[in-house]
């Protein structure tokens, strides 16, 4: 249906509790990609906030390739919620609540023009909850960041702990490169683990480059020769600054160029 017809009850505990989870799949050449991937993230989310899995995945994978088709996008990006569903306001688990799914889709613009220009990024205090790995719709401090990034002239923020631990940015996981080492916090509670990072990681591995998941300090990124962002829908976007310092000569690196190129040969379908 048009968006502007779709709507839940306004007693949903999504919207009530933010007690839901979500996906975020993109298409490439119309084509849904790492769908397995996403789903399997979707199942562990749900997993982890007890919410029942009433969807199979093969469900799921249908009805994500028939609304991309539906849509008729050449490039697109899917968003998929479920939530507990709708049942009086209470903290505690309703005994009857079917689960509530949401899915849209919405033409997805490129981010070449990041990727070509670079961005500046902020580091912010991370003071969000200690389960950032479940892939939950409780985005506020997210939110938070972003905007006081926005409000500061730049792109994003990069969340960072009181000793100064390196988590990852509002919406993606970040890599350093340091010589000819290609460095990203490991996976744990406190970041999401990123399907395009896994893949870029193995993008890195296959370009020539040595790889390592370990814990990332804010002074390392000031002094990285590359920083750069990651996600499903950004794909692969260079950070010519952090805090207004220059990131090695203050243009996107080659080495970013090099890993994403190497992503797409791997990954990304030919277009027709």
């Amino acid at each position: 249906m048009p968006l502007e017809r779709a709507m839940v009850h306004v007693e949903d505990r999504g919207f009530q509790f933010a007690d839901a989870v979500y996906e975020v799949v993109r298409t490439y050449a119309g084509q849904p990609f790492a769908v397995d991937e996403h789903i399997d993230r979707l199942f562990r989310s749900l997993d982890a906030v007890q919410i029942h899995r009433e969807f199979p995945a093969a469900q799921l994978t249908g009805l994500i390739r028939e609304a991309v088709k539906r849509a008729g996008f050449r490039e697109a990006i899917v968003y998929l919620q479920i939530s507990r569903g709708c049942a009086r306001r209470h903290r505690g688990f309703p005994a009857e609540c079917r689960p509530t799914l949401v899915l849209t889709v919405r033409e997805l613009e490129s981010s070449a023009v990041l990727r070509a220009a670079g961005v500046r990024v902020i580091t912010v205090p991370d003071t969000r909850w200690a389960r950032c790995d479940i892939k939950s719709v409780a985005l506020l401090a997210n939110v938070l960041a972003y905007n006081t990034a926005r409000q500061a002239g730049a792109h994003d923020a990069i969340f960072v702990e009181a000793d100064g631990t390196v988590n990852e940015a509002t919406a993606g996981n970040i890599f350093v490169v340091t010589g000819d080492v290609l460095c990203t916090p490991p996976k744990g509670p406190r970041l999401l683990p990123g399907v395009t990072r896994d893949k870029l990681l193995l993008a890195a591995t296959a370009a020539g480059l040595r790889t390592v998941e370990d814990r990332i300090r804010r002074s390392e990124l000031l002094t990285a020769d590359e920083v750069f962002l990651t996600s499903t829908t950004a794909e692969v976007v260079p950070v010519i600054a952090v805090d207004g310092k220059a990131i090695g000569p203050g243009v996107p690196g080659p080495i970013a160029v090099r890993v994403y190129e190497q992503f797409r040969r791997l990954f990304v379908p030919a277009a027709d």
